[in-house]
C-alpha cells in the first residue's frame, strides 16, 4: 500500500517509529499537510492505485471517501456509542450514560461527558455542572460556527464519575489483537508495551461479540468494578503510545493483501 502521513500529528518517537517502520518494510508513503475539517492534502497527491492507508486526524476520511480509497480510513462515524452499548452491554465503562443534546445537559457536581460518535467535537472529560451550564451558553451563543463543529443539537453522553486505576490501548486487526499498550495510570500518563494479560480475556471477549469495523482500536481500563470497555477509536488518528507499529503496519498490509486476493477471486 501507499501510505499517507500528516505531519505534526502524532509524538517525535510515535513518528520516528512509524517511518523507520516503513522504510525497513521498504513500503511507499508521502507526508502531508491536511486541511482542518474537509481533509484535502497539501502538497495534492494523485494516486493510480486503491491500494492506500491514510495515518493522522479522522478529518482524513472525507478525503479517502472523495478519492474511492481503499482501505484509506477505517471510519467508525456511525459505530457510536448507543451502538456499542446495544452490543457490549454492561462491558462498558459508562454504560450508564443517557444521551442528551449538548445544550440541554443538566447536572448537578461532576459527570463526565463526551460527544456519541466518533466526531472529535470535544475529548471526553470530566466537568462540574457549574462550569458546563457556562460553556453551554457559550456554544448556543455561536451557533454553528464553531470551528470543531460543536453545536447546542450536538448528541453527548453524559455519565457518572467513576474510580480507573488504569488506561490500556489495543490495536485491533480483522479479529485479532496485533499489539498493546498502558497509557496512563491514575491521572499520571504513562506509556508501557506491558499490559497483563486478564486484559486480553476482555478485549478477546468484546471482539468475540462484536466488531465496529476490519480495524479498530479500543480502549480498557482498570476499575474497582473490575476491567471495563472506556471507548473505540478510529484507528488511522489514535496515538501510538508503546503500541508496536511495525506490527500494526505488518497487520494492516496483509488485512489488505488478502482482501484484494478474495476480492480478485470473485471478479
Amino acid at each position: 500500500m501507499h501510505w499517507i502521513l500528516q505531519e505534526n500529528m502524532f509524538q517525535e518517537s510515535e513518528w520516528l517509529n512509524m517511518i523507520q517502520t516503513l522504510e525497513k518494510l521498504e513500503l511507499p508513503f508521502s507526508v502531508h499537510k491536511v486541511v482542518p475539517f474537509v481533509g484535502t492534502l497539501e502538497p495534492p497527491v494523485a494516486l493510480d492505485t486503491n491500494n492506500v492507508m491514510c495515518m493522522g486526524s479522522y478529518s482524513m476520511r472525507h478525503f479517502a471517501r472523495l478519492n474511492g480509497w481503499t482501505p484509506g480510513v477505517f471510519d467508525l462515524f456511525d459505530q457510536n456509542f448507543e451502538v456499542q452499548k446495544k452490543h457490549w452491554g454492561e462491558l462498558m465503562l459508562n454504560f450508564d450514560s443517557h444521551v442528551v443534546p449538548f445544550a440541554q445537559a443538566k447536572f448537578e457536581g461532576t459527570a463526565f461527558i463526551r460527544p456519541i460518535d466518533d466526531s472529535k467535537h470535544f475529548a471526553g472529560r470530566l466537568i462540574d455542572g457549574e462550569e458546563m451550564a457556562v460553556w453551554q451558553e457559550k456554544v448556543v451563543a455561536l451557533g454553528e460556527n464553531q470551528s470543531n463543529g460543536l453545536d447546542a443539537n450536538t448528541l453527548i453522553q453524559v455519565s457518572s464519575n467513576k474510580k480507573i486505576f488504569a488506561e490500556y490501548r489495543y490495536w485491533v486487526v480483522n479479529g485479532e489483537i496485533v499489539t498493546k499498550s498502558l497509557y496512563k495510570q491514575g491521572s499520571r500518563v504513562v506509556y508501557s508495551p506491558i499490559v497483563d494479560e486478564r486484559f486480553d480475556v476482555l478485549v478477546n471477549k468484546a471482539i468475540a461479540i462484536w466488531q465496529p469495523h476490519d480495524a479498530f482500536v479500543i480502549d480498557v481500563c482498570d476499575t474497582s468494578d473490575g476491567i471495563k470497555i472506556v471507548e473505540i477509536n478510529t484507528i488511522n488518528s489514535a496515538g501510538f503510545y508503546a503500541g508496536d507499529m511495525s506490527k500494526l503496519v505488518v497487520a494492516l498490509e496483509v488485512f489488505n493483501a488478502e482482501q484484494n486476493a478474495t476480492h480478485k477471486l470473485r471478479v
